[in-house]
């Protein structure tokens, strides 16, 4: 290293406890009232798969997500989706969207969690204490609790995640300090089985004994191996260890200016991120399999992803376009594939999805570009889901069992998506280019009478191979003396007035419409079964008739 300065849930349970199955040292376990529901068995096992490129069709969906300060934040773990709050969560079916079960500690603050197989461990905390609790993942069933006062586990990230190695959630136990004859103890590191509550093994943690230091453990880890970082300064240590006994693996050092070190852990190697151009991939064998100094800023977050038999980081070049790094883990060769510069993305079955807020020039869907890993051949299709409206952007990306799944910043929603064969373009969704109305046809009927029609070509756009040729048009007219203009711009023909829906968040049935959507103070945009068209009006007061026609004209 560098060296650089949810089967439908039955049952409820309100449930009231001050006992433990196991609890450190004999300490007792705060009460804790919980509410939860099961499911009857286990989830059904889900294909690493997002969808194949088509047409892209929504088959179901989940509401309540919040938004703003009250958003619930999503993990997809082994086949079910975790929706989290403040104190707890609801656990979906990743195939269905159907709720299967969910927990809920009122009173207290969930302050991370991990799954891992069947396993899930909770940790909580309140004025009466902190506290671990160990459930089923399929059902959502108690399976053991501990008082968390004997140690302290490490959580990180937005999606509040619990450090966890395979099978067992590391706790760090700080030594009491000398007094009189007595020695000073070292702190501990404590692993707890995920399964059982139990102390699986424990060892001394000799640090570098600064004052004030941080340490912290990784959370972007799939638990293959554990990983701990204290930094004392700008001096920072990393420790790997076997989850299953707590052998230590290796060891490293380094220094930036920075309060933290980056860490992220896939299939036994450990990204560790000392700043922005100090990188290094370090194996379970104390390998070094790649030194990834020089591939630019990491396009956040700074993690590590499953491309097939690869690893993957996504980052910037020195042109600020995204690049993404493919790390063969055996040779330690790196190939860099080109990205597509998408506000988020994941990787599933070999395939990289991305989705962007626009699909091209002032066309309204969202874009989604599907990258096949091993051929670098680029689809680019257009996501029903208007990004660049009211329902804002995309906050969290997933892909299992064939659908993308897709949560926004606003819309309070999470959407599945499958893909369709098309019978048209694929990149128009499979609509035909004539079914595209002029955009001077749909302003025949305006107030007054029409001075002058005027086509405004724009484009042709292009998506993926395909162009269309985009147009809008303006019409002059006067009524009673004064003098106006209206302008009309078809933003989207979708294959289905449903697939349109999607597209606009606005008000159903005003001026005669489907919907109508407000986006400026004598502009809007205007639904009509499966066509989007914005209009404009130079006075406010013409908008409404403009409109009307606009209606007629697609009618």
């Amino acid at each position: 290293m560098s060296s650089r300065r949810m089967v439908a849930a039955v049952g409820l349970l309100l449930l009231t406890t001050g006992c433990s199955l196991l609890g450190g040292d004999g300490e007792d376990v705060p009460e804790v009232r919980r509410e939860q529901t099961f499911a009857s068995g286990a989830p059904r096992r889900l294909a690493d798969a997002g969808p194949a490129p088509g047409v892209m069709r929504e088959v179901w969906r989940v509401a309540g997500l919040g938004q703003g300060a009250q958003a619930r934040y999503v993990r997809l773990e082994g086949g079910q989706l975790f929706i989290a709050g403040a104190d707890g969560f609801d656990v979906h079916d990743a195939g269905t969207g159907r709720k299967r079960w969910h927990y809920r500690e009122p009173g207290r603050e969930l302050t991370g969690f991990a799954v891992h197989g069947d396993n899930v461990v909770i940790a909580s905390r309140s004025e009466q204490g902190r506290r671990l609790t160990g459930l089923a993942a399929g059902t959502g069933r108690l399976r053991w609790e501990r008082g968390g006062d004997e140690g302290t586990p490490f959580t990180g990230g937005q999606d509040h995640r619990l450090a966890m190695g395979e099978g067992v959630v590391p706790l760090l136990v700080e030594g009491e300090p000398s007094s009189g004859d007595e020695e000073e103890q070292p702190d501990e590191i404590v692993a707890v089985d995920a399964a059982t509550g139990e102390e699986r093994w424990r060892r001394p943690h000799h640090g570098p004994g600064c004052e004030s230091g941080t340490r912290s453990a990784a959370t972007d880890t799939d638990g293959s191996v554990l990983v701990l970082s204290e930094s004392c300064r700008d001096d920072h240590y990393v420790y790997a260890f076997d989850p299953s006994d707590g052998r230590p693996l290796w060891s490293r050092t380094g220094t930036a200016d920075v309060s933290l070190v980056g860490l992220s852990v896939r299939a036994g190697a450990t990204l560790i991120e000392l700043d922005k151009h100090t990188r290094t991939l370090v194996g379970r064998d104390d390998r070094e399999i790649a030194n990834l100094n020089g591939t630019g800023e990491c396009f956040p977050p700074c993690s590590l992803l499953r491309v097939g038999d690869e690893l993957g980081l996504r980052h910037f070049d020195e042109s600020r376009n995204v690049t993404m790094s493919l790390i063969d883990v055996s040779s330690g060769k790196v190939r860099t594939l080109t990205a597509p510069h998408d506000l988020a993305s994941v990787t599933a079955g070999g395939r990289w999805y991305g989705v962007s807020s626009s699909l091209a020039g002032s066309l309204l869907p969202a874009s989604l570009n599907i990258v096949d890993t091993a051929t670098q051949q680029l689809t680019t299709v257009p996501l029903p889901l208007g990004l660049g409206s009211a329902a804002g952007s995309p906050r969290w990306l997933g892909a299992a069992g064939g659908h993308l799944l897709v949560a926004t910043s606003e819309g309070g929603d999470l959407i599945a998506y499958a893909s369709a064969p098309a019978q048209g373009p694929l990149e128009l969704g499979g609509v035909p280019k004539d079914d595209w109305p002029d955009a001077c046809d749909l302003l025949k009927d305006v107030p007054g009478k029409t001075l002058a029609r005027t086509p405004m070509v724009e484009g042709p756009v292009k998506i993926g191979e395909l162009e269309l040729a985009r147009s809008r048009c303006h019409v002059d007219y006067s009524d009673d003396g004064d003098s106006g203009q209206a302008i009309a711009e078809v933003e989207w023909v979708a294959a289905s007035p449903a697939e349109a829906d999607g597209l606009v968040h606005g008000e159903p049935g005003r001026y005669g419409a489907d919907e109508v959507e407000k986006t400026g103070a004598s502009s809007v945009r205007v639904r009509e079964g499966r066509f989007v068209v914005r209009v404009q009006s130079r006075r406010s007061d013409d908008l409404q008739p403009i409109v009307a026609g606009v209606l007629r004209s697609l009618g």
